[in-house]
């Protein structure tokens, strides 16, 4: 697509006089996955309703695949596939007939439908139980066939609400390899809680209080929080942990069984170099070592700065 697929300029959207999304900006081209991150609260279910054209909202400009949000999104909903939290197909229908359900509402022919249920059921090894009904399914296959479902259509966009919450570790895999690979020609939008999911995205969008915080691929949010990260080894963590917290360049401290491990700001600290050698001198330190700033660690930095931006 040559233009963006996806342009939201100052995006609100109110519940009475809760602010649920409070101007958001984003903006997304072509295919790939994106992942939408955030405590709880931050107003990620709500983001995708509203690109879903789900909600009514207010913007200076909210464009997804070329339809405006704040007008007319029939064109829109034709075009997406959308899996909310909860599950939302018919329970007393079977797989198949939900499927085909489906099918019928995009006018899909009878050849197609075969030709993509038979591919999806395939892929979600829900095959042999194509005649059970839906409510009759565990929560990992529920989900399976949700997602299977919403890309039966072969949407541009797919719209994903925490699909794997709760779901199988041999499900999960299944429906990430799903993803993996529609991901080269969907733009595809997921919410999610766990750092594996979204250490695989493409680029992450990072909400809090309704607002998007960062954005960037894994590795540049990682680059742009600002960290550094060192492990203090010793007989009494605690005791390192209670020394560090009082260092000025020092943002958070926690402690395991055999080590204090400590998040420096980087706009505060002087050079590794001079900081391994301040903490070198805390009492009963054995060894000070740098170690590496993971995405666990940046996703856990940004929701603690925010709880901090509440509080303040």
């Amino acid at each position: 697509m040559s233009a963006p697929s996806l342009r939201l300029v100052g995006l609100r959207k109110r519940f009475g006089r809760r602010v649920a999304l409070d101007g958001i900006d984003l903006d997304l081209e072509g295919a790939g996955l994106v992942g939408i991150v955030g405590p709880d609260g931050a107003g990620k279910t709500t983001l995708l309703r509203a690109i879903a054209g789900l909600l009514e909202i207010e913007a200076e400009r909210a464009s997804v695949l070329g339809v405006d949000l704040r007008e007319d999104v029939r064109a829109l909903k034709a075009r997406t596939g959308y899996v909310p939290q909860a599950f939302s197909l018919q329970p007393e229908l079977s797989i198949r007939e939900n499927l085909a359900f489906t099918a019928r509402l995009h006018r899909l022919g009878d050849r197609e439908f075969a030709t993509r249920s038979a591919d999806l059921l395939e892929r979600t090894s829900l095959a042999p139980f194509a005649d059970r009904p839906a409510g009759a399914l565990s929560g990992g296959m529920k989900q399976k066939l949700a997602v299977a479902n919403a890309l039966l259509p072969e949407p541009d966009l797919l719209i994903l609400d925490e699909p794997t919450a709760g779901v199988d570790v041999v499900a999960r895999a299944e429906i990430r390899e799903i993803l993996d690979e529609r991901r080269r020609e969907t733009l595809i939008l997921l919410a999610t809680s766990y750092v594996e999911e979204a250490a695989a995205c493409d680029r992450l969008v990072y909400l809090d209080a309704g607002r998007v915080v960062a954005e960037g691929s894994p590795d540049a949010l990682c680059e742009g929080i600002g960290l550094g990260i060192y492990r203090l080894w010793g007989d009494a963590p605690e005791t390192l942990a209670r020394a560090a917290r009082e260092l000025a360049f020092v943002e958070a401290v926690t402690t395991g069984a055999r080590f204090a491990r400590v998040e420096a700001s980087l706009a505060q600290a002087p050079d590794e170099g001079e900081v391994l050698e301040v903490l070198g001198a805390i009492d009963g330190l054995r060894l000070a070592e740098r170690a590496d700033l993971d995405l666990e660690a940046t996703l856990v930095a940004l929701a603690r700065r925010g709880a901090g931006r509440e509080t303040a």
